[in-house]
């Protein structure tokens, strides 16, 4: 999938007219309620740069399609969507909501979709894998296929892709619900370890289910902004030969 491809004839020297700036200044975060969560700490760690907020609890990435973000050529556009499908837009032909393959693949499309207007723009994008959830959630092979869906759309130029989900699960890959405290870690308990999922085993914020960002620390938000913000310092990750 060709993303913004440059005009043909330019020349090279010119340069395309949508290749980012030399320095990223500004985030611009598209997401759901896993952004809800995590980002005051994505933006706490990069306060550097400006921080645009474009996420809801139970918004699917077309909730996000017509809205104008205010993206540019120093800005790098984070997203982040784990599977809901409980909006207007991601009903089916029945009245129901699309699951199963059907959701993956109007994920991908609108994705898609996002990922070429920040280009249009001049950002770069960063495609954020997303933990799995407790087995009996259910949801795990679309998480697997959305994640699967974001490295390949990862392989156009200055779209990158980086496993936050991975941070908050086993070594294996399974599902945690604790795991041991990482190194400078804000809050560690006596126990040496920390929750890092909700009582539901789906959402990072420890206890039972509640909605907006966690009114205390939550230790699978940190990690999963961790590698978030790993991946907007590596300005690197963004390019490809």
């Amino acid at each position: 999938m060709p993303i913004a491809a440059c005009a043909f004839g330019l020349v090279a020297a010119a340069g395309c007219s949508n290749d980012p700036a030399d320095e990223a200044t500004e985030l611009v975060v598209l997401g759901d309620s896993l952004a809800e969560e995590s980002m005051q700490y994505v933006h706490l760690l990069t306060s550097d740069k400006e921080f645009k907020p474009n996420f809801f609890g139970g918004t699917a990435p077309c909730d996000w399609l017509e809205r104008d973000v205010e993206s540019n050529d120093t800005s790098i556009v984070i997203i982040t969507f784990t599977g809901n499908s409980q909006t207007p837009c991601m009903k089916d032909d029945a009245g129901g909501f699309l699951d199963g393959g059907a959701l993956v693949a109007k994920y991908e499309s609108d994705v898609e979709s996002l990922v070429e207007k920040a280009r249009d723009d001049g950002a770069r994008v960063l495609l954020v894998g997303q933990p799995i959830r407790r087995d009996d959630v259910g949801g795990n092979d679309e998480v697997d296929a959305i994640n699967d869906m974001y490295r390949r759309l990862a392989d156009d130029e200055f779209v990158s892709f980086v496993d936050g989900g991975a941070a908050l699960e086993n070594a294996d890959g399974t599902y945690a619900q604790e795991l041991p405290c990482i190194p400078d870690e804000p809050e560690c308990r006596d126990t040496g370890t920390n929750l890092v999922r909700n009582d539901d085993g789906l959402h990072f914020c420890p206890g039972g289910p509640r909605q907006g960002s966690c009114p205390t620390y939550a230790s699978g938000a940190w990690r999963f902004a961790l590698r978030i913000v790993d991946a907007v310092n590596n300005p690197e990750a963004f390019e490809r030969a």
